[in-house]
């Protein structure tokens, strides 16, 4: 072989690998970059710190304890059957604590001023039982519940009509952790 042709095969096959060589490299298909996105979104949030995660859960808390202020339930004249009115207040009352398990409800049973001494204390009793029955049927814990009586002894209303009467005719309820 001659040394020119020889030349010529080197030359050729010198060209032939920079041609080889100069091609770009295959662009990876579009699954891969869906792939990659995919697992860029399936990237888990920040959680949050202790202090963040305590803050939150406070102010639920916080919240949760103000829906049970000032909830007082009214009842008919020597009655401690649950009004449809009351009964909507007590489902209130129930989400909150079902869902605040540790929150603890005291219900206060409460008459107005007549009546003898015991008879209202039996009848504040029973409509403090009455409700804290309601709210057991509703999944609220036994042990979130008290019922106590005061019978005539803390009127909300002070006078001797009608609407001091119907005033006083209550349940309150007082919430605490």
């Amino acid at each position: 072989m001659k040394l020119s042709d020889m030349t010529g095969h080197v030359l050729t096959i010198g060209l032939a690998g920079m041609i080889a060589c100069s091609h770009t490299q295959p662009a990876p298909d579009a699954s891969a970059k869906q792939d990659e996105t995919k697992q860029e979104q399936a990237q888990p949030e920040a959680k949050p710190t202790a202090e963040e995660y305590h803050a939150q859960g406070q102010a639920d808390l916080d919240k949760a304890l103000e829906q049970l202020r000032g909830v007082s339930v009214f009842f008919e004249f020597d009655s401690a059957t649950l009004t449809k009115e009351a009964q909507e207040k007590l489902s209130n009352v129930a989400n909150v604590l079902t869902a605040h398990q540790e929150l603890k409800v005291r219900i206060e049973g409460n008459c107005d001023e007549r009546g003898s001494g015991q008879y209202n204390l039996a009848l504040g009793q029973r409509r403090a039982d009455s409700a804290k029955k309601y709210l057991a049927t509703l999944g609220v814990h036994s042990g979130q519940i008290t019922a106590i009586s005061f019978g005539a002894e803390k009127p909300k209303a002070l006078g001797h009509d009608e609407e001091a009467w119907r005033e006083n005719r209550r349940d309150d309820l007082t919430a605490k952790r």
